[in-house]
């Protein structure tokens, strides 16, 4: 994983126009994650380590600034990065 710090919103909060939007969840015992942008539709659901890697490389590829990162707390790893 390339990013280390990662910005948290909630799921009801305005999302950013120049992130990527991780969305973290659990499906069949299983923590997984989407992708999406607001030109990106969310793709399949993937391992959380995997989807912030897609995360990094489609930000860099759109020039987006940033990754955020939908999550409740009890989904979260902190091997994954600092949420802020």
């Amino acid at each position: 994983m390339i990013t280390t710090e990662l910005k948290r919103i909630h799921p009801h909060e305005r999302q950013p126009r120049d992130a990527v939007i991780v969305t973290v969840r659990r499906a069949l015992g299983r923590t997984v994650a989407d992708v999406a942008a607001v030109e990106v539709i969310a793709d399949f659901p993937r391992p959380v380590p995997a989807a912030l890697e897609a995360a990094e490389s489609l930000r860099q590829a759109e020039g987006l600034k940033s990754i955020a990162v939908i999550v409740d707390d009890a989904d979260w790893r902190p091997e994954w990065g600092k949420l802020v």
